[in-house]
């Protein structure tokens, strides 16, 4: 229960930093998508199925509160916070090698989804322009900021299941 509220407290703090203070520390245009970090992170940390379900509960806050149409990114994220945590459940956690690439290529392909996305509903984008101003620079972003943001979660993950360990304890 102390996870479920420690994490829905994440995502909130999160919702309300990308919708406040991001938005004066955008590039160009561009602002990190820390929603897929805490993704990734929390899915290579806890696993798939928890990835899966915190990724759809965070896109869905993102659908609602910045997109025009419900269920692109909560499936979006849904799908990378499942595949993402999937083969990695026996790995240290403490190799910020792994984090790191899963970020960068689910960055790429999540705006690969929203290029198709775009695409379909608006029939008018340029791919070589959108990927020189859009996901080429949104993903090296968030790449950049992965580092800490998974260094941040990783202890928050610690101390979480070093309360569920005590809490647990019969004797």
């Amino acid at each position: 229960m102390l996870r479920i509220g420690v994490m829905s407290a994440v995502l909130i703090l999160n919702l309300s930093l990308q919708s406040t203070i991001f938005r004066y520390i955008e590039i160009y245009g561009v602002r990190p998508n820390t929603a897929l970090i805490i993704i990734i992170s929390y899915s290579i940390l806890r696993g798939d199925v928890e990835g899966a379900i915190l990724g759809f509960f965070a896109g869905f806050l993102q659908d609602v509160y910045f997109n025009s149409y419900i269920g692109l990114y909560a499936l979006v994220f849904m799908l990378a916070g499942y595949f993402c945590g999937k083969p990695f459940k026996d790995y240290f956690r403490e190799n910020f090698f792994l984090p790191l690439s899963l970020i960068a290529i689910s960055s790429l392909a999540f705006q690969f989804v929203l290029y198709a996305a775009n695409f379909f509903f608006r029939v008018k984008l340029d791919f070589p322009s959108y990927f020189r101003t859009f996901i080429l620079p949104g993903s090296v972003y968030t790449i950049i900021l992965s580092v800490p943001i998974y260094s941040l979660l990783y202890g928050i993950n610690n101390k979480l299941e070093e309360a569920e360990k005590n809490k647990r304890k019969l004797f």
